[in-house]
């Protein structure tokens, strides 16, 4: 069956194209992102997923990291690779659909389809992830404590890595930034990254929740990673909820929380 779907996809390429850009741009216009309409990455894109269906993963893997690469460098959000894959997937189906079909071959139809995309979807949004990782700790490096940054990850996602002891001066910062950062990017969820903070006592955990609260009065959901079990255990004592904060160990495990949490 995987033969005959791609001999009818080869047989419609163009009508294939001309329907998934027609699909992406209606999927796109709500986003109001000037990127999308960019027909190289569109075209790129399209010919990437295109070519996934003849390759084994690991060919799939490696070139589509040098198309990634290219959406980063351009500060374009993975929402719009998987947007295009989405309406890969449907496009596919509706010219696929077209054929005259038995009942039987349209439900196998279905589940080649998903046999198909479901793990080439998977390991692309896994490549996606481990890719800004990489960049991330590279550029977490060269971060100056007191600028406490916020970096927009994808769209309505953004990060505060905070490094080194958290003073009075740097919680001022730390909220002034925050709260910029958030109206800038029109962030619905920011990660506050602990991960290089040694100590969290008492006052900078207060300053922490205090800058989570006064985001949560601009829309923007705080959520607080890099946790480890003796920050958790001063929260504890501060008598916080935290059912008012969110925490995660690691920022991946954030990450998978917020593309589901976006994703309904």
């Amino acid at each position: 069956m995987k033969e005959t779907i791609i001999k009818i996809l080869e047989q419609n390429y163009h009508d294939l194209y001309t329907k998934w850009v027609q699909d992406l741009e209606e999927s796109t216009d709500t986003l109001n992102i000037s990127y999308y309409q960019n027909t190289h990455v569109k075209n790129e894109l399209f010919k990437s997923i295109y070519k996934s269906l003849h390759q084994e993963n690991e060919d799939f893997i490696k070139e589509f990291d040098d198309l990634y690469k290219k959406i980063v460098e351009n500060n374009e959000a993975l929402e719009y690779i998987s947007t295009g894959y989405q309406s890969f997937r449907r496009t596919t189906l509706n010219v696929l659909l077209e054929e005259d079909l038995t009942k039987e071959e349209v439900l196998e139809i279905y589940n080649e389809i998903d046999l198909w995309f479901d793990p080439v979807f998977n390991k692309m949004i896994s490549k996606c992830t481990d890719t800004w990782e990489e960049t991330f700790n590279a550029q977490r490096k060269t971060l100056v404590e007191l600028s406490a940054p916020v970096i927009q990850l994808y769209d309505h996602i953004s990060v505060m890595p905070l490094v080194g002891h958290i003073d009075e001066e740097r919680i001022n910062r730390i909220k002034e930034n925050l709260l910029e950062g958030v109206t800038k990017y029109h962030s619905s969820i920011v990660f506050l990254d602990i991960t290089g903070v040694p100590v969290l006592d008492t006052f900078a955990a207060q300053g922490i929740i205090e800058s989570t609260r006064a985001a949560g009065l601009l829309g923007a959901e705080c959520i607080l990673v890099g946790v480890r079990p003796e920050i958790a255990q001063t929260l504890i004592n501060l008598g916080i909820d935290l059912k008012e904060l969110k925490t995660f160990s690691s920022l991946n495990n954030g990450l998978n929380f917020a593309r589901n949490q976006m994703g309904n």
